[in-house]
C-alpha cells in the first residue's frame, strides 16, 4: 500500500447553476418576503444599483457583490426579527431542487475509492463545494459524509434585549471569485482540517493534503473563471456545465466565451446520469490519477 497524505483526489463543485438549476439565495429571499410580489427580482435590482451596473440582473450577478447582498438580506431578516440560521434553513431546504440524480452521481464517484486498485494506493476521493451561496443552507441538502467540506457565505445570528428580544444577523464570511481560489489553496494544504496550517503557510511538496494535479473543478459560469484557471494552470482539470433548459442565446454566448478563452477542458450539459459524459470524464480522470500513483510506486520500488 502507498501511504501518503497527498493521495487525495479533490472534486470541487460550485453549487448554484452547477449542482442545482436554481439560485439558492433567491429562495431564501422569496421565503422571507413570500407575501410581496416579485420580491426577489426587486432585491437583486436593488443590489445591482449599488454598483451602477445596467446589465439585466438575470444575466450575471458577480459573486463580488456578496457583501452587498449579504448586508441587504440581513437587513430583511433583522426587520422581521428572524435569525438566518439552521432552524430557518430547514424550512427552506425543501424548496431547493438539485439537478436530477445529483446525489447518486456523487455517491457513485465516491465509491471508486473502494476498488482494490484505489485502496492499494491509499487513494481517497473527496467532494467539496465552493459556493458564493449560503453554506448553512447548502449543507442541509446532502447526506452526511458525502461532502467533505463546504465553503460558502455565512452569518452569525445574535440576540439582545431592549424592550423586546431583538435578532441581529451579522455577515461573517463572504465568498467572491477571488475567495474561491483561496478555498482551493486551503483544500490543497489541508487548512480546513488542520488547525496548525494556514493558507499562507509554506509547506514542502510531500506535505500537501492534495496536490493541484489531483484536482477537478466543476462550475457553470463567470464567477468560476478564476478557480477554473487556477486549477488548470496547476495541472488539474476544469469542467464547465450548463443547463440545457436555459435560453439558447444566453447559453451560446456564455459557452462561446468559455470555449474561445480555453477556460475548461470540457464543456458539457449538467447531466448527472451514471455513465453519461460528465460521469465518464470525471471517473476517467480519477483513473488517470490512480495510474500516476501506480507508476510512481513501481518506479520507487525498482529504485530501491
Amino acid at each position: 500500500m502507498i501511504d501518503n497524505q497527498s493521495n487525495n483526489i479533490v472534486i470541487a463543485w460550485d453549487f448554484d447553476g452547477t449542482l442545482t438549476p436554481q439560485d439558492s439565495t433567491t429562495k431564501v429571499i422569496s421565503f422571507l418576503k413570500e407575501e410581496e410580489k416579485d420580491a426577489a427580482e426587486k432585491f437583486w435590482k436593488h443590489v445591482k444599483s449599488f454598483s451602477n451596473d445596467t446589465k439585466d440582473f438575470k444575466e450575471y450577478l458577480p459573486a463580488v457583490d456578496a457583501p452587498i447582498w449579504m448586508y441587504s438580506l440581513s437587513k430583511i431578516a433583522n426587520d422581521l426579527n428572524i435569525p438566518l440560521n439552521e432552524d430557518l434553513f430547514k424550512k427552506i431546504v425543501k424548496k431547493i431542487k438539485l439537478f436530477n440524480n445529483v446525489i447518486p452521481f456523487l455517491q457513485e464517484i465516491k465509491k471508486l475509492e473502494n476498488e482494490k486498485r484505489f485502496k492499494d494506493c491509499n487513494i481517497k476521493i473527496h467532494h467539496f463545494i465552493v459556493s458564493a451561496g449560503l453554506r448553512d443552507l447548502i449543507k442541509l441538502i446532502f447526506p452526511e459524509g458525502l461532502i467533505r467540506y463546504i465553503f460558502g457565505c455565512r452569518y452569525q445570528s445574535i440576540s439582545y434585549e431592549e424592550n423586546v428580544k431583538k435578532i441581529e444577523n451579522i455577515p461573517v464570511f463572504c465568498i467572491d471569485e477571488t475567495v474561491k481560489t483561496r478555498a482551493l489553496f486551503e483544500i490543497s494544504k489541508g487548512v480546513f482540517c488542520k488547525s496548525n496550517i494556514k493558507v499562507n503557510t509554506k509547506i514542502s511538496d510531500d506535505k500537501y493534503w492534495a496536490p493541484f494535479n489531483n484536482f477537478i473543478y466543476i462550475g457553470d459560469g463567470d464567477t468560476d473563471i478564476p478557480a477554473l484557471s487556477l486549477t488548470r494552470t496547476k495541472g488539474g482539470l476544469g469542467i464547465v456545465v450548463y443547463n440545457k433548459k436555459d435560453p439558447k442565446k444566453y447559453t451560446k454566448n456564455k459557452l462561446c466565451t468559455m470555449s474561445a478563452d480555453k477556460r475548461a477542458d470540457l464543456i458539457t450539459p449538467a447531466d448527472f446520469k451514471i455513465n453519461g459524459e460528465l460521469y465518464t470524464y470525471i471517473t476517467n480522470r480519477c483513473y488517470q490519477i490512480l495510474q500516476r500513483y501506480e507508476v510512481e510506486y513501481i518506479f520507487k520500488k525498482k529504485s530501491k
